[in-house]
């Protein structure tokens, strides 16, 4: 009955006037063009290739995803269950819009993935949320500064309806979990949505000095992936090394089984490699491989919707470390160690796989990296 009146009152909510997300750049415009970069606005299948692929894999006469990926979408269960299929319409090429994300009233807890909630304001027009201080009200929408009862867009917690954690349908496996203790009070915003210089509209009536980034940083922006961790190497004795790991995040290392991150550890002596951690695949080294594969009942290695358990998980939690210690030939003075900590958003062999492109899927991000020079 819950899940039935869930999509009753989405499904109410987005059919009322919309406002796509180009509307809002009359006076958001730099805000406006931070938004269609980011992956909220190129979310949906028609614009983000890998997310095509896997939907037509996996559910060729379906997109369950669609609540997450296009939640914009009028008739979005007939679209979820198949019952009519995804087209291109302005809501659905939106991805997850402006309108939407600011319509958020609160966020219902499920099992199987967790729930927006979202409503409508006074006489037609749109009421948004946010949190900001003495908000202004337009011509197109009226606004609340939050969402006092629920207060989730001051703590990240409207972050929680679409990333908190994804189970498949079919055997209940746990896909993706972002672990938050929420007396932390984490904050995904402070860190995925800097603090620029400017007001939050063109004329700035308000005068306010800085406004929240929408470009959603995060795996694919370079400088986020070197503030992702920090490495450390010791020395312990003529034939040992130790690694650390330090996870500087507020979650755990990996979210989404699709990436891959590791740390690839080598020692070179008068420009020689003489030693690394592994040798063709960073898998051989699964202490700092971090990574999530699934397998069917049978052992064979599936796409999440359809495993049935866990193949190859490694991960490390928020703001912990993990020591590893290497076993590598002796020691000589002027040996030179070196750790990277390297991050793909979409693991190498997956890209070949469904033949995406190298240039956008395929890219190498080179974060944290330390040297040590043996004395």
């Amino acid at each position: 009955m819950r899940f039935i009146l869930f999509f009753t009152l989405l499904l109410v909510s987005i059919s009322a006037k919309y406002m796509d997300s180009k509307s809002c750049k009359e006076c958001h415009d730099t805000i406006y063009d931070e938004h269609i970069s980011s992956m909220h606005a190129n979310s949906s299948l028609f614009k983000d290739e890998f997310h095509r692929k896997i939907k037509e894999l996996n559910f060729p006469n379906s997109y369950k995803c669609a609540v997450c990926h296009t939640p914009g979408a009028d008739e979005l269960e007939r679209i979820r269950t198949g019952e009519i299929q995804p087209s291109h319409t302005k809501k659905q090429l939106d991805g997850v819009s402006c309108l939407y994300c600011h319509q958020i009233a609160r966020i219902e807890k499920s099992h199987t993935q967790n729930k927006n909630i979202t409503t409508f304001g006074r006489s037609g027009t749109q009421l948004l949320y946010g949190a900001l201080d003495n908000p202004g009200d337009s011509d197109k929408h009226d606004s609340m500064t939050i969402n006092k009862k629920y207060n989730i867009y001051s703590n990240s917690k409207v972050c929680m309806g679409c990333h908190s954690h994804k189970r498949n349908d079919s055997h209940d496996v746990e896909i993706c979990q972002i672990s938050i203790d929420e007396s932390t009070q984490t904050d995904c915003i402070k860190c995925h949505m800097p603090k620029y210089n400017g007001g939050v509209t063109k004329l700035n009536k308000k005068g306010r000095e800085e406004y929240s980034s929408h470009e959603f940083l995060g795996v694919r922006d370079a400088d986020m992936v070197k503030k992702a961790v920090n490495l450390k190497l010791e020395k312990i004795d003529s034939n040992k090394i130790k690694l650390t790991i330090e996870n500087k995040m507020g979650h755990q290392v990996l979210l989404q089984p699709m990436r891959l991150k590791y740390v690839k550890t080598s020692i070179t002596r008068d420009n020689k490699t003489i030693w690394q951690n592994f040798k063709d695949s960073p898998y051989e080294d699964k202490e700092v491989t971090f990574s999530k594969l699934f397998e069917d009942e049978n052992g064979v290695q599936v796409y999440p919707p359809k495993a049935a358990k866990i193949k190859y998980y490694t991960n490390l939690d928020t703001f912990k470390t993990k020591d590893i210690v290497y076993e590598v030939p002796k020691l000589k003075k002027g040996d030179i160690i070196t750790s990277t900590w390297i991050s793909y958003i979409v693991r190498p062999s997956l890209v070949e796989k469904l033949k995406l492109s190298k240039s956008e899927y395929g890219k190498k991000y080179i974060g944290a990296k330390t040297e040590l020079i043996v004395k």
